[in-house]
């Protein structure tokens, strides 16, 4: 009897160990074919291999079905967001974000808030691809009311996913006071990027955010600077007045030692306004 079941399970393991060679020879053949230039029989064969009882096969197959691309491999990860091996769904998620497959975008934002902190990664990473379309719809889970619940786990993403979302994200300031709008400031703060400075510089036009944004701007600190005074250079060639004025203003609030020469030479400005800017910015910054 010990011996019968000392067979069986060797023939099992056997039977295994043949699985597992071949599937990885079919997943070294479908990236043979795709480096020889023939892509659709390598992704045909990628995407039988999605479902191949190996964790690695079944990644090396997202990787390739990813990298081919074309309209079959959407889908095709699509189907395979339920992947149970956590490596490979990381890889499924990233892969779905690198083709730019807007049907599983919802699918996407809805794994958000039972996501791992490796998962946020791989989630920031395929909407950072997705780029507005993507981020959008973030932005609208993070501020929607039937998400209330969620709140931070869609914050904690937008943080993840960087200055991309500064745009979509700044939509949000509109008709609200700062304290509703304090976690929204958080984000914009905690991200820590110039980029972010830049993103948010054009809403200084926008009478109805402009106060907000200009405390966003302080919260940011040295990462404003240098955005801050590029857009007063350019400033000095359109004379946006309103624009010009809560630049400089910006520049004393960040106490930007490296303004003050632009600041001086708006000085002499032809408007009263932008000289009292000036002169308080020019204070701040200084002191005296």
């Amino acid at each position: 009897m010990l011996k019968i079941k000392h067979t069986a399970a060797w023939t099992v393991l056997s039977l295994l160990i043949m699985l597992v060679f071949t599937g990885c020879a079919s997943i070294e053949k479908a990236e043979g074919l795709h480096r020889q230039g023939e892509k659709q029989e390598a992704l045909e064969m990628a995407i039988s291999l999605l479902e191949d009882d190996s964790a690695k096969v079944r990644l090396r197959a997202v990787k390739l079905v990813g990298k081919i691309g074309g309209p079959k491999a959407g889908p095709a990860l699509h189907q395979r967001l339920a992947e149970e091996d956590a490596r490979v769904h990381r890889e499924v998620v990233r892969n779905l974000g690198r083709l730019k497959y807007e049907p599983a975008i919802e699918d996407l934002a809805d794994l958000v808030p039972e996501a791992s902190a490796d998962l946020v990664r791989a989630l920031a990473d395929a909407f950072r691809d997705y780029g507005k379309s993507g981020i959008d719809i973030v932005v609208s889970r993070y501020d929607s009311p039937s998400q209330s619940s969620s709140r931070a786990a869609y914050k904690d993403l937008m943080i993840a996913i960087g200055p991309e979302i500064a745009d979509s994200i700044s939509k949000l300031l509109k008709g609200r006071s700062f304290y509703d709008n304090r976690d929204t400031f958080d984000i914009l703060r905690r991200i820590k990027n110039p980029r972010v400075a830049t993103l948010m510089i054009p809403y200084l036009a926008d009478e109805e955010v402009a106060e907000q944004v200009i405390e966003a701007m302080k919260q940011l600190g040295s990462n404003a600077v240098e955005a801050t005074i590029t857009a007063l250079q350019i400033q000095k060639k359109s004379g946006e007045l309103l624009v010009t004025e809560r630049l400089i203003r910006i520049l004393g609030l960040l106490k930007a030692k490296s303004g003050i020469d632009m600041l001086e030479g708006f000085s002499q400005h032809d408007s009263e306004r932008i000289r009292n800017a000036v002169e308080q910015s020019l204070f701040q910054i200084r002191g005296f």
